[in-house]
């Protein structure tokens, strides 16, 4: 049937007058709602079909109570918001958030004012969903259940849902640590470049105190794009920084596995990094020397802070993805350095870490929130880091 094989936005009247014509019966991935289902009712039966194989609910058709076939088109009214709204639910009511499609209002054979509609959500890389505020998790009944019925997972089936999802979170924090092992070779590597020719009386160059900053779906299940389209997004997807853009216009950029990475967007020790999962990299060093003392500068900090987030919401705007993220910070290096702030170009030093080498965290948001609220989030994260440190202000 087209239903299976159409993408929503296609549907037709043809496509409903088909269900009838076939007399489809409910299945482990459709299903049939004579009315518009409440919201407790529409995420309940969403979550069954991302937790299983994924599946269509068809509202406005009618089925059989014996055995689940298709007998009428009842339609239902017009809703206005109708598509937004289940988005919405499903976003807001389930964690994860399920990801669905809902179609447009579909006329039906009858010709009159009422309408279907067709709610689709694919089986979920990211499963289990719990449904917020209620226990346990719904799948999809079998072949072998006299109705197609959404009912709770029992301990095995939520053992293997778990498995899965648990593989999307190894994804995630293996893209993060190669991304770590990336910088780290580039900053060696940088500084043996720099030392190999230095100025008469300079100083050695080394990586010093410095900070990563990664931006991730937080359930990175699919890839958001080609490896070939990647060059190309970093050059459409600048943000104004420092009266010229970033990454900085001609810096190299080296493609690696699944990834390219921008080399010095920003200082000389600095690198940016996106890959096909829509994980986005940062790291920059952060000393910066007043009054012949080296020091870690609040203004330098959280000015990078903000400009990364603002760039990575830029980014993820241009992958497509929309929803849960996670902002993964690291400090490191940073044993022993002093805060600097230079009010009036005087500089003040505040004693830094006395004990840790270095410190990370990891804040939940998503991109909505990053879109509409970078300053808030960027204040969050320098909240988390600590600072301004007493007896220092921004």
């Amino acid at each position: 049937m087209s239903i299976y094989t159409k993408p929503l936005s296609e549907l037709a009247t043809a496509d409903l007058q088909e269900l009838l014509d076939a007399a489809a019966v409910e299945n482990v991935r459709l299903e049939f709602k004579a009315e518009i289902p409440n919201k407790d009712e529409t995420l309940k039966k969403l979550s069954s079909f991302a937790n299983t194989f994924g599946g269509y609910m068809v509202v406005g058709a009618k089925a059989q109570s014996t055995d689940g076939r298709i007998e009428a088109l009842p339609e239902v009214d017009l809703q206005a918001g109708y598509k937004q709204k289940v988005v919405d639910w499903c976003f807001g009511g389930a964690s994860p958030p399920l990801t669905v499609e809902v179609s447009d209002p579909i006329a039906t054979p009858a010709a009159d004012s009422r309408v279907c509609y067709v709610v689709y959500t694919s089986e979920s890389d990211t499963a289990p969903h719990f449904l917020n505020g209620r226990k346990g998790v719904y799948l999809r009944t079998d072949e072998f259940s006299a109705r197609f019925e959404a009912r709770l997972a029992d301990e095995n089936e939520l053992r293997h849902l778990l498995d899965r999802r648990k593989l999307i979170l190894e994804r995630r924090a293996r893209l993060l640590r190669r991304a770590d092992q990336r910088f780290e070779r580039y900053a060696l590597n940088r500084a043996q470049e720099l030392n190999a020719n230095p100025m008469p009386g300079g100083k050695k160059k080394r990586l010093g105190a410095n900070l990563t900053l990664c931006v991730v779906p937080r359930f990175p299940s699919r890839p958001l794009a080609e490896h070939a389209a990647l060059k190309p997004l970093i050059q459409r997807n600048t943000v104004d920084w420092h009266q010229t853009m970033f990454p900085k216009a001609y810096t190299p950029m080296i493609s690696q596995h699944e990834s390219v990475i921008v080399l010095q967007p920003g200082a000389d020790f600095s690198l940016f990094e996106v890959n096909v999962w829509g994980m986005l990299f940062y790291a920059t060093n952060l000393e910066a020397e007043a009054g012949g003392r080296v020091g870690i500068h609040l203004h330098h900090l959280a000015g990078c802070v903000l400009l990364f987030l603002s760039h990575a919401n830029k980014m993820l705007g241009a992958l497509g993805y929309s929803g849960s993220i996670l902002i993964e910070v690291r400090l490191a290096s940073i044993l022993g350095v002093p805060w600097l702030y230079a009010p009036r170009e005087w500089p003040e030093f505040k004693e830094g870490s006395q004990l840790d080498e270095g410190a990370g965290f990891a804040i939940e948001t998503t991109t909505a929130v990053l879109d509409e609220k970078t300053d808030k989030v960027a204040m969050e994260v320098l909240q988390y880091i600590g600072f301004p440190p007493t007896g220092l202000t921004l």
